[in-house]
């Protein structure tokens, strides 16, 4: 029973956060806007960085994806 409730709360919380960054990107269009992206692809503990058109979006997804890598031999260390 307790596993259900965590699992519905969870998704629960993943719908939320899918609609408050659909409103805040909404609430942005109000004029020009310099889009910036990038994108990280794993494959296995390895990422791969791609598409970052700044320094600054470069060290943000390098950030996001060393704390990925960590989580992953973390959580699969034998133990």
């Amino acid at each position: 029973m307790v596993e259900t409730d965590l699992i519905t709360l969870g998704v629960l919380v993943i719908i939320v956060g899918f609609v408050l960054a659909f409103i805040g990107t909404l609430s942005q269009t109000k004029g020009k806007a310099k889009v910036e992206g990038g994108g990280i692809i794993f494959i296995g503990p390895f990422p791969i960085i791609g598409g970052a058109t700044s320094e600054r979006a470069f060290y943000v997804l390098l950030a996001v994806s060393l704390v990925f890598m960590i989580l992953f031999i973390i959580l699969n260390y034998p133990r």
